[in-house]
């Protein structure tokens, strides 16, 4: 039996691989803790699996007491523990799970120097090197947690995959046809550079009208971009359209992604938008750079990113597109589930 457990059950960074996993280890069996309730409002990653889940609380106490019980009727199964954190690391160590998987999905561990000093006390409690195993997302997270967390520690690279089959160019782009839609996919969170993400979208639409733009996702900052595209008078050309289950098709119907993203251990999205044939402009940070590091043309590299680099970058859009397919053919085989499986088979085993 494999345990996996993270933070939520709505699709999402980590969440959307989840499904994927346990279909193509069919010979496993599975079982989730989602340590966060349902919320009732998209539907759980885990509602076409059949796999048992089980909900933590909104109280961390609440669903550490919940794990540790869980987890001492489970303590010789395999746990795989996505991007939770030391707490609920240091309660399954506590509870004796003797074989677990903890994968860094994130690079931001504290916000100011009370928690840094806590926080890095409670990882060292929670780390146990001869039964825990590592992975990393991107060779950036995994540095960012030996430099900030343990800097002797092992990390075993394990790219996020991406499903090929669903994102996939379907019809080649017209050749020399102007971009007129815009768009952002992901979390509405701080941090992804959403406010700026909007200035510039206002600025863009002065320098061409015919522009206009969509923001796609769920989050925190929804009332706070409503009110700055509304107090802008920029309703007409800037929506914000919530959560799409067929992605996919967002991505073919727009001219460009951008994501200005100020941090991230990978970037789902990007990636998903080249397979489907529409080129993405992208701030320059590490896991930008990773993902990219073959294909600098998706890099902006004003910072803070400006509508002017923007704007020079669409006068080229044809030759956008042509370097988006050619980065499609190397990420349908570098971010494959074939590859992602492959490689955490090997860890299941080793465990």
């Amino acid at each position: 039996m494999i345990n996996l457990v993270h933070f939520y059950d709505r699709p999402g960074g980590i969440e959307i691989l989840l499904p994927g996993i346990i279909k193509a280890l069919n010979e496993r069996e599975f079982s989730a803790f989602v340590i966060r309730p349902h919320d009732g409002t998209i539907p759980s990653v885990y509602s076409d699996t059949g796999i048992e889940v089980i909900y933590g609380s909104r109280k961390n106490l609440k669903a550490c007491l919940k794990l540790g019980r869980y987890a001492r009727h489970r303590k010789d199964e395999i746990f795989h523990i996505f991007n939770a954190g030391p707490l609920f690391l240091l309660v399954l160590r506590i509870a004796g799970i003797k074989r677990l998987i903890y994968s860094i999905h994130g690079t931001i561990y504290w916000h100011n120097r009370i928690e840094k000093f806590v926080l890095r006390l409670i990882w060292r409690m929670a780390i146990d090197q001869r039964r825990q195993i590592f992975t990393s997302n991107s060779k950036y997270s995994g540095q960012v947690f030996r430099d900030n967390i343990a800097p002797g520690i092992s990390c075993e690279l394990l790219y996020n995959y991406i499903d090929s089959g669903r994102f996939m160019r379907e019809v080649p782009s017209a050749p020399g046809k102007e971009v007129r839609k815009i768009i952002y996919v992901g979390r509405l969170a701080p941090g992804k550079g959403l406010y700026r993400w909007v200035e510039i979208a206002l600025s863009l639409h002065q320098a061409v009208p015919q522009l206009f733009f969509e923001i796609y996702g769920e989050g925190q900052l929804k009332a706070d971009l409503m009110k700055k595209i509304s107090d802008a008078g920029a309703a007409g050309f800037i929506q914000l359209k919530g959560h799409r289950n067929d992605i996919e098709n967002v991505y073919r119907e727009a001219g460009l992604l951008l994501f200005l993203s100020e941090y991230e251990s990978f970037g789902n999205v990007v990636v998903e938008s080249i397979l489907c044939g529409t080129p993405v402009l992208v701030t320059d940070i590490p896991s930008m750079k990773e993902i990219f590091s073959e294909f600098p043309e998706f890099i902006l590299k004003s910072s803070p990113p400006s509508a002017e680099e923007i704007l020079r970058k669409l006068s080229g859009i044809t030759y956008l597109r042509e370097v988006a397919e050619k980065a499609g053919k190397v990420f349908r085989e570098r971010f494959s589930i074939d590859k992602h499986i492959e490689k955490l088979t090997d860890i299941y085993a080793k465990i």
